[in-house]
């Protein structure tokens, strides 16, 4: 009797045993995640955003930020602004002597595969254009703001999401959206000149939001006084392409 137990206890433990090892072996593998949100990102909650009126709109936005308070924070005195695309992103701006550093360090300044969200080094705050720089991924693992910009190639989310916040120590500027377009990866890309002015801003401004490329546009009034914003990433949609995000200042 006790042999017939002790067979039948042996059975039943080879068949959970081959169960449990079934079920492990066919599990889906969790990707762990490796990268927190960049330090470049400022987390805020739905309770603490502001209502404020955009050409009749009422949008919710993320408060200002002492930016000198974040330059002691993260000890880093080119930490020049806060950018801001309302529900969406919402990160600190640094700028340095040249378009390389920030490539592969972050706002505490150091060494970050991800980069940080930097303005270009040729222009300032109050220039005519800023052109804000950031990484793209296709690895979901890492965390990088300007990946979201990608949700502007669906249609309804461009035509619902019109603006662009660009706070900096004098105030905020805040810019409306006119196109987002597929850009080869060229030294000389229009969208890379940055010191129009006059008739030839306008020209300049025309070629970056038309033709070749475009993916979504809007109407927006411009002229040789108007003021712009772009926001350019990596485009996975083909080699050596970009995507360029281009706003005009309203306010």
């Amino acid at each position: 009797m006790k042999k017939k137990l002790l067979y039948a206890f042996f059975i039943l433990l080879m068949i959970v045993s081959g169960v449990f090892y079934y079920l492990e072996s066919t599990k889906e593998e969790e990707t762990p995640e490796i990268y927190e949100p960049t330090p470049s990102e400022i987390e805020v909650k739905e309770e603490d955003k502001q209502e404020e009126v955009v050409e009749s709109l009422s949008i919710k936005m993320a408060p200002d930020v002492d930016l000198a308070k974040k330059r002691k924070e993260h000890n880093n005195n080119e930490i020049v602004g806060r950018l801001e695309i309302p529900d969406l992103i919402n990160v600190l701006v640094v700028k340095t002597k040249d378009n390389s550093f920030y490539l592969n360090h972050n706002v505490d300044r150091k060494y970050d595969i991800r980069g940080s969200e930097f303005l270009d080094y040729r222009v300032n705050t109050n220039s005519k254009q800023i052109n804000i720089y950031g990484h793209n991924t296709r690895d979901t693992n890492i965390k990088v703001a300007f990946l979201k910009l990608e949700k502007f190639l669906d249609k309804s989310f461009f035509e619902k999401n019109q603006y662009i916040v660009f706070q900096q120590d004098n105030g905020k500027k805040i810019y409306k959206i006119i196109a987002m377009k597929e850009v080869n990866e060229e030294a000389n890309a229009e969208h890379l000149i940055v010191d129009y002015t006059g008739s030839k801003f306008v020209e300049h401004l025309k070629k970056m939001t038309t033709g070749k490329g475009i993916i979504y546009s809007r109407s927006v009034p411009y002229d040789e006084n108007s003021e712009i914003i772009v926001l350019q990433t990596c485009s996975h949609r083909g080699t050596k392409k970009l995507f360029t995000i281009v706003g005009v200042r309203i306010k």
